[in-house]
């Protein structure tokens, strides 16, 4: 199931309304140097679920109604007049009420939320200029959705029709600070521009890139070695990669290796584009760093 995580807007006897889930998030979060100095620019589209509850004398939930909010253009210039958007699935009759608290109130909730985030990717570019590793992992929920209905081909029983994937990445910075810059959900969600869900423990799920990316770790090494299933959402169902990425450090960089097996061989390419690519590059650029 996906996980929920409701934000009360306004709750007693009478009615909730609640932000069930960010939805969506789409957009680009890049790095500009200047004076030596980096700086986080970002341009995001966000949307999140809203549910509304009115309650009878009893206790019990008489008329509801639900929707969505979208903050448009998340960027540093407006961050101060955020655009927001709201839909109502049925505002009739006293429902309406429960879309004007989420209109005015609901906003606000949200904003404030877009503001924390704002000040946490602020915090983390500092940290990665300044190679910092003391940041802990964090947790956020994510959306899980297939991004289409077509499966590749694929059996964990096939074995010829899987590959094993070897990738090799360095990183400017120490190499504890890369072991939790990849097990933070924040750090991941910044650096692919789209929501992310990170459980740091052994049997915790993982959900990258809103979902289209899962899996679950099966070996965590605190600086050292991060091993994990690992599969994107359009293959076989129940069809899980093997994913093991080591670290060492020389002079305060640190060499990532990464072996991949189980991958089938039709993804192959995909699959490697898109851990140098749309993981660690991106990763390099907002922890500091430039990628080759």
């Amino acid at each position: 199931p996906v996980p929920r995580v409701d934000i009360v807007v306004k709750e007693d006897t009478r009615l909730a309304v609640k932000v069930l889930k960010l939805d969506t998030i789409t957009g680009e979060v890049s790095l500009q140097s200047r004076k030596q100095r980096k700086f986080a620019l970002y341009e995001l589209d966000l949307k999140v679920k809203w549910e509304g509850q009115l309650f009878d004398d009893e206790g019990k939930t008489a008329e509801e109604t639900k929707g969505t909010l979208r903050i448009e253009d998340l960027s540093e210039e407006s961050l101060d007049d955020l655009p927001v958007e709201l839909t109502c699935d049925d505002e009739s009759g006293k429902k309406r009420e429960l879309k004007e608290i989420m209109r005015k109130a609901g906003a606000d909730v949200v904003k404030a939320k877009c503001a924390e985030f704002v000040k946490e990717l602020k915090a983390l570019v500092a940290a990665g200029q300044n190679g910092d590793a003391n940041s802990k992992p964090t947790e956020a929920p994510v959306r899980k959705e297939r991004s289409n209905n077509t499966y590749v081909t694929s059996s964990a029983d096939a074995k010829q029709d899987t590959s094993v994937l070897d990738v090799s990445y360095d990183f400017p910075l120490n190499k504890m600070f890369v072991y939790e810059s990849l097990l933070d959900a924040n750090r991941m969600r910044a650096a692919t521009a789209a929501d992310a869900a990170i459980e740091a423990k052994v049997g915790g799920q993982v959900r990258l890139f809103n979902g289209s990316v899962e899996g679950e770790f099966v070996e965590l090494v605190p600086g050292e070695k991060i091993v994990q299933k690992w599969r994107f959402n359009t293959w076989q169902p129940a069809h899980f990669s093997h994913v093991t990425i080591t670290l060492t450090e020389d002079g305060g960089n640190t060499k990532l290796k990464l072996r991949q097996t189980g991958v089938p061989v039709e993804e192959k390419d995909r699959t490697e584009k898109g851990w140098r690519v749309m993981i660690f590059d991106r990763l390099k650029m907002v922890l500091g760093g430039v990628p080759p």
